[in-house]
This record gives C-alpha cells, structure tokens and sequence, in this order.
C-alpha cells in the first residue's frame, strides 16, 4: 500500500514540477529578446506589472488554500451534498474580492506610474495597469478553482493548464514583440488575455472533476465564517513571511553599500529557486494531510515521515554541490569578480535553504490539520526577532552576517514547525 501511495505521490509532484519549472526554462530564452526589444524602460514596465499583478493576486485573502482543506475533508468524508455550496461561496466572496482588488489597482495606477522615472510613455503604462486591473479577479478566481483541483487530486488535469499559461506568462509578451514591435499595452493585453482563457480551463476542469457541483452551486452563508479564519491566518503569514524574504536586501544595502545588494541577491535568487522542490510535493500532500487528520488516520504521521526523507534525500545532494563548488559555479555564470564576493553567502544560503525546504512539510501537515493560527503568530514573532538580528549582524559582519542571520531564522523556523507538528503527533 505504502509503495502504491508513494508512486501516486511521486507521479504527482513529478507532473507539478513539470508544471511549474517548464514556464521557467522558457524564461532563459525570451527575457533576453524582451529586454533587447522592449528596451530597458519598457521591460522594466513588463517586470512591474508581472510583480504587481502577482501581489494583487493575494486579494484571494488565503480562501483558495482554505477551499482546499475544507473541500479535500468533505470529499473524504463523502459529504457530496456540501461541496456545491461551500465551492460556489468561497468563488463568489474571492470574485467579489478580486473586483475590489482590480478596482484599487485601477484607481491607484496614475499615482503608481507617477512614481517611476523615466517613463517612455505614460499613458501606456497607465492603461496597462488598468488592463491588468480588469484581470485580478480572474486572478483570484483561478486561486480558487486551482484549488478545488487540488483537493479532488487532479493534478494532471491541473497541469495540463498550468504549464502553457506559465509559458503564456513569458511567449505571449515575445510573440507580441515578434508581431506588433515594442508595444507594453498590446502586451499586457495578450497577458490579460491568456489569464481570462486559464480561468476558463481551470472552471470547466472543475466542473468536470467534481460532478457532485452539479445542482448544488449555492450561496451559504455559514461556510464564509470558517473560510475567512483560515483564510486570514494564511494572509497573515504570506505578507510577514515574504516581506522577511526582500528586507534583507534593503538593510544590505543601508548598512554595506547598494553594490553589495548584488553580490547577496544573486546567490540568493539561486538558490530560493529550490522552493519549487518542496512546492510541487506539498501540494500534493495538502489535500492528503487535510483529509487523513480530519478522520485521525495513523497513516498520515507515516505519510509525514515519508515526505520529510524524501526531500531530504532529493535535496542534500543538490544542496552540497552548491555549498561545496559555490565559487566555480558563480564564475562560471557571472564571472570572477562577482563569484569572490557572493561564493561564501551561496555555501551558508546551500545550507540554510536545506533546513527551509524541509520545513514546507510540517508547514503544510499544521495548514492540512486546520491549524493556520500557530504558523502565522509563529512568522509574527519571528519578525522583529529577524530584524534586530539582521541588523546586529549585518552591521558587525557585512554580507556574511546578513546571511548567517538568514541562516538562523530558516534554521528557527523549522524547529518551531517541527515541534509543533512533534505536539500534534503527541495528542494524536
């Protein structure tokens, strides 16, 4: 049973991996024709509106991994008669969301675009932003299909979407510049374009996925109480967490110069890569964590265990290369100079970034139980802790500080979530 459970588990992180490192291998070859073609100005625009459009996509509050959890325990528990109304009010309060989303996004571009300088034409750049504004609530919509995918285990279907629209994210704007020359307008049009066309492919496969929508679709207040708790436990955590990711770099380039910036972000960026890893097995693992600790199931803490030595062995030796032929590696793709500076932060972030992929398991075992509160005021406490310590270190010991106070929280985090997962099993 154990070696079935493992195949489907590593057929399904396999087709996640595909899914989302494939768009990624594109982004090597056509960001540097966009950059060519756009210009610096102009892809500097591009560059924006992918970030904006992204942190405007956390207007889903956290519900698209909350729909997840709850649905995933419904469809083990055969409750089919509750996931038509718990699916239909959880997409109709993240649409209502978006809306609110894309309509700040709107109303705060000509002040946003005011902010950049050098702009080659404003007007473009304003009406890009409102283009992508129109498109947020697809966005935060897809968040929730995505997400009811995950619960039933559809990943193949799943992927099947994902993997042209992460393509789309990076051809569309190429195919554009091959087609019409450097227009950022026409651009995000295609970009908007081929988000309404995911949140199409992700309804129809969900609606074929979960027959039992059919008839049920209904507006239930009761579901938006628990929603919304998981769902603003799970905000909290991704606006602290990230933002503990960036503001090392500004205290760097505060404390050391903005030169050393590059020689910290480029080993860094490196290796978060690795992110991808833990990500495309845990959402595997959600659905099932979710579903196995709602019944009680002693086969989940074997799943857990399984989970853990799985990344740890895909991970250590890819981990040990970058620590151990750091300075090679960093010659070869950005020269000598830059490798001198960045090959000592790359050997402590190899090593850090081991402990923190290994901490996505208990993250996502504490998510699949319910448990969204301890993450998050664990993140909160951790961040002025972070602060005081990447300041202290980063002004006695420059860069290498600065990483050695990074290393530290990964290392205290993943303690923290361990432990408690290590209390859960306790009262199980």
């Amino acid at each position: 049973m154990n070696a079935a459970a493992d195949l489907k588990l590593a057929r399904h992180t396999l087709l996640n991996l595909l899914g989302l490192g494939a768009p990624l291998l594109l982004a090597l070859f056509t960001i540097p024709a966009l950059m060519h073609g756009l210009g610096a100005e102009r892809f500097g625009l591009l560059t924006l509106v992918w970030a904006v459009t992204s942190y405007f996509g956390l207007f889903d509050l956290g519900l698209g991994r909350a729909l997840t959890q709850q649905l995933a325990i419904l469809l083990d528990r055969g409750e089919h008669e509750r996931i038509g109304p718990l699916s239909a009010s959880a997409l109709l309060l993240m649409a209502a969301l978006g809306v609110v989303a894309g309509t700040l996004m709107a109303l705060l571009a000509p002040w946003g675009v005011d902010l950049i300088k050098a702009l080659p034409d404003r007007r473009e750049a304003i009406a890009a932003c409102w283009v992508m504004g129109a498109a947020v609530p697809f966005i935060v919509v897809t968040a929730g299909l995505r997400g009811m995918l995950e619960a039933c285990h559809a990943f193949e279907a799943l992927n099947l979407v994902r993997l042209p629209m992460g393509a789309w994210t990076f051809v569309g704007p190429w195919l554009v510049l091959q087609w019409k020359g450097p227009d950022l307008l026409l651009i995000t049009e295609a970009l908007a374009l081929g988000r309404v066309v995911g949140f199409v492919a992700h309804a129809w496969l969900a609606w074929r996925a979960l027959p039992q929508l059919a008839g049920r679709l209904s507006w239930e207040a009761k579901w938006l109480r628990p929603l919304l708790v998981s769902g603003g436990w799970l905000t909290l955590s991704n606006i602290v967490s990230p933002f503990m990711g960036y503001v090392d770099r500004f205290v760097i380039g505060a404390t050391v110069s903005a030169a050393a910036v590059a020689y910290y972000a480029t080993p860094q960026e490196i290796v978060t890569k690795l992110w991808i890893i833990p990500g495309a097995l845990t959402a595997v693992l959600f659905p099932a964590f979710a579903a196995q600790a709602a019944r009680k199931d002693a086969q989940a803490w074997a799943l857990y265990d399984r989970a853990v030595w799985i990344l740890f062995a895909v991970l250590l030796p890819i981990c040990t290369v970058l620590g151990v032929g750091a300075e090679p590696i960093l010659r070869l793709w950005i020269g000598r100079e830059l490798a001198a500076h960045s090959a000592p932060i790359l050997q402590v972030f190899s090593l850090g970034i081991l402990i923190n992929c290994l901490a996505h398991v208990p993250l996502t075992w504490l998510h699949g139980a319910g448990r969204f509160r301890a993450p998050a005021l664990l993140h909160c406490a951790e961040l002025p802790l972070f602060l005081l310590a990447l300041w202290l270190f980063t002004s006695h010991w420059g860069l290498i500080g600065a990483a050695m106070a990074w290393l530290l929280r990964m290392a205290a985090d993943a303690a923290a979530l361990f432990w408690l997962c290590r209390l859960e099993r306790r009262s199980a």
